[in-house]
């Protein structure tokens, strides 16, 4: 298992002077240093990311990750990921934003093959619950530049439009993945499953799509980020993309949003609702969520 940390030019000395002894010769024009011991491997890459292997790697990576004073990514049990879709070509889907007041509703699903996985395995990827949102936002930029992927953005106003219609948050969540899952199936053809985070009975997800054409054959799997890394790799990417959005909601009214729905969410509404009215939450908020009822109270 690889690991990465982003090294600040300016400490790259104190880097290479700390593990001198291990300095070995490298012909790489990619590669700035190379560390090697018995225990693990450390190469420096000019764009000045370090990245740890070896049996020791954890250990060293932790040290610095707590010495630089950023997120620790936790170690990933790969043997979770031996089961029946190893070494398959995996549609993931998964959705982001349905517990939060404010910003939108996010789905992405992804295609992932096993070469994609190895392209990618020194990312370590895993449950976006683990990362911080600091790790989502690199670890999304990458994984955008490699993998096939469809995101689909249901913005407040659309979220709100289609409440006020009759529908529950589990069928806007049926109808957002069944039309994502359809453009990468088409897209490639070549599948060996699709793979989708469970979030109610697989015969109520059907009955919400009975006025579609929804794809039916379909793996539903409770924590399904645990099961194949291409619903973990659509949650990061959809987490990528939520987070995006609620930056730009925050700068349009020019105030932080914040995530969840808790009684700090009641006390930014609050602030929000007092400098703008009512109106505003139509384009930045879920409004039939209580916390509407506790802020304009």
């Amino acid at each position: 298992m690889n690991y990465n940390l982003q090294l600040d030019k300016n400490l790259t000395n104190k880097f290479v002077s700390y593990y001198n002894t291990y300095l070995e010769e490298n012909k790489d024009s990619r590669i700035l240093f190379s560390f090697k011991s018995e225990n693990f491997k450390i190469i420096i890459y000019n764009s000045y990311k370090v990245m740890f292997q070896g049996v020791n790697g954890y250990k060293e990576y932790e040290k610095w990750a707590k010495h630089l004073n950023v997120d620790l990514i936790k170690p990933v049990d790969e043997s979770k990921y031996n089961n029946q879709y190893s070494n398959k070509k995996i549609i993931g889907s998964d959705e982001v934003g349905t517990g939060d007041f404010f910003g939108p509703i996010v789905v992405c699903a992804a295609y992932i093959t096993p070469k994609d996985l190895e392209k990618i395995k020194e990312l370590n990827i895993q449950d976006s619950k683990n990362l911080s949102d600091k790790q989502i936002s690199i670890l999304g930029k990458e994984l955008i530049e490699v993998i096939s992927y469809h995101v689909l953005v249901l913005n407040n106003e659309k979220y709100n439009e289609l409440t006020y219609q009759g529908y529950n948050m589990n069928k806007i969540k049926a109808y957002l993945h069944n039309h994502a899952i359809k453009k990468m199936v088409d897209k490639h053809k070549s599948f060996d499953y699709v793979i989708l985070d469970q979030f109610c009975e697989p015969r109520n997800y059907f009955e919400y799509l009975k006025a579609e054409k929804p794809f039916k054959t379909i793996q539903f799997h409770t924590k399904a980020e645990s099961i194949h890394k291409a619903v973990a790799i659509a949650s990061i990417i959809a987490r990528y993309k939520f987070l995006l959005e609620m930056d730009k909601l925050s700068k349009k009214i020019d105030i932080t949003l914040p995530f969840g729905a808790s009684a700090s969410v009641d006390a930014i509404g609050k602030l929000i609702f007092l400098k703008y009215g009512d109106e505003i939450f139509d384009k930045i908020a879920k409004k039939n969520f209580k916390n509407m009822k506790r802020i304009i109270t």
